[in-house]
């Protein structure tokens, strides 16, 4: 009776095992502006220049690294670009309420 009761417990770590990963994001950064210019029409993005353009772009390959260093780490979570993955850091902070101290 014990060893079916260890057969059957390890066929159910194997199955669980067999169980499909979910499909994680890898952003290649090579690829980095053509997922910028796939972002920027998915979200309507519209920057007053191209100043303000190249700042958010470099914010965006900022977050794809982010995304890809999460979804390394996290057994659970699945990280993913979204409407804020080109926020700068100032607008992060505006965003959450950050303040300078005095």
């Amino acid at each position: 009776m014990r060893s079916i009761s260890i057969v059957l417990m390890l066929s159910l770590v194997a199955i669980g095992g067999a169980a499909p990963a979910r499909n994680k994001p890898y952003y290649d950064l090579n690829k980095a502006p053509e997922y910028f210019e796939k972002f920027i029409k998915d979200y309507n993005r519209v920057y007053k220049d191209d100043a303000d353009k190249e700042a958010h772009y470099h914010a965006f390959v900022k977050t794809l690294h982010t995304i890809n260093k999460s979804n390394e780490l996290s057994d659970s979570a699945i990280f993913d670009i979204n409407y804020m993955a080109d926020y700068t850091e100032e607008e992060m902070k505006n965003l959450f309420g950050a303040r300078d101290v005095a």
